[in-house]
């Protein structure tokens, strides 16, 4: 058996509901700064502490937004097969893949999950690979792309799976994905409270101290603040540890 390949379909959905640009604006050119005022403004101390105090990290750029959910950066490292990213994301029990990069972006991992899974005694028709392509530094073509995004990770969570979440580096376009989640999950009250969650997650991401905020962009940021749910039946809240 092979990995089961879901590509997602919002790489050719059509542009029939709006979304903010999806270009960086001149208006957002220090997007550090722009974040950061932001973040500023939100009530991080009302959020439930890190998950991460509790839930060990596969590996040092990741972190676990939900007990089935985990954000991290592109898993693949062929230039280090003693040690690959995706043995440690198997370990801790990822079995759905979401890969947010654009087709030819990285090298690809997907036809090499099955290996990966012989070598740890892994039934690899177990494991789901879905990519939605966003451009780096970018928000989706429409909310609908968003939309589907969450539509596969409720579906695992339903399941019982866990799924990890990510880009190249695991910070503009996962942290964009991450935010939406956490709101349509019922996780955070609105998209402030996704973004103070994802902050206070973020502080124990080991790049941290290179990139300090997650989204990466002010229009991703401002994507996940303005985000609403899907208008679909919402799921029952997963509580973060207290």
């Amino acid at each position: 058996m092979t990995p089961n390949h879901r590509s997602g379909p919002g790489s050719t959905s059509p542009k029939n509901a709006s979304v903010p640009s999806s270009s960086s604006s001149p208006d957002h050119v220090d997007d550090l700064q722009h974040s950061q005022r932001k973040l500023q403004a939100l009530f991080i101390e009302d959020v439930p502490r890190p998950l991460t105090a509790v839930c060990a990290r596969p590996i040092p750029n990741s972190y676990w937004a939900t007990p089935l959910l985990l954000a991290c950066e592109y898993p693949w490292t062929p230039n280090n097969p003693n040690k690959p990213k995706l043995d440690a994301l198997l370990r801790a029990g990822v079995r759905t893949f979401i890969d947010l990069t654009e087709c030819g972006e990285l090298l690809p991992y997907s036809s090499i999950l099955s290996q990966r899974c012989a070598l740890l005694g892994i039934d690899d028709s177990t494991i789901e690979y879905h990519r939605f392509a966003i451009r780096d530094r970018c928000l989706p073509e429409s909310i609908n792309h968003m939309y589907r995004v969450l539509d596969t990770l409720r579906d695992n969570q339903e399941r019982g799976r866990i799924s990890a979440v990510h880009c190249r580096g695991g910070i503009g376009r996962t942290g964009m994905v991450i935010g939406c989640w956490l709101v349509e999950s019922g996780v955070a009250q609105d998209g402030r409270q996704a973004l103070a969650i994802i902050a206070r997650e973020w502080k124990s991401v080991e790049k941290c101290k290179r990139y300090p905020h997650s989204p990466e962009t002010g229009a991703q940021f401002d994507f996940v603040a303005k985000f609403h749910p899907s208008p679909k039946q919402p799921l029952a809240c997963l509580e973060l540890e207290a």
